[in-house]
């Protein structure tokens, strides 16, 4: 009896993109996705999960903070 094959009408899946030539594959450290942005490698974040994460607002990430502080002496 011959075998049929599984799903005769059902395509084939992508095949995966491969990573640069150079770069090392990241994945997201929630979802373990892998990340294709500089922005998203550098955080270790997909898009998605830093916004779960950190809420929109003000960025604390990269918020400057003043401080009080006395002249240096001799200027």
């Amino acid at each position: 009896m011959e075998s049929p094959e599984p799903f005769p009408d059902f395509p084939e899946p992508p095949a995966r993109p491969e990573p640069p030539a150079g770069r090392r594959p990241v994945r997201c450290a929630l979802c373990g996705r892998p990340l294709t942005g500089a922005d998203s490698r550098r955080a270790g974040l997909g898009p998605a999960c830093d916004a779960k994460l950190h809420p929109p607002g003000p960025d604390i990430r990269t918020r400057r903070h003043e401080v009080e502080q006395d002249p240096l002496p001799g200027t």
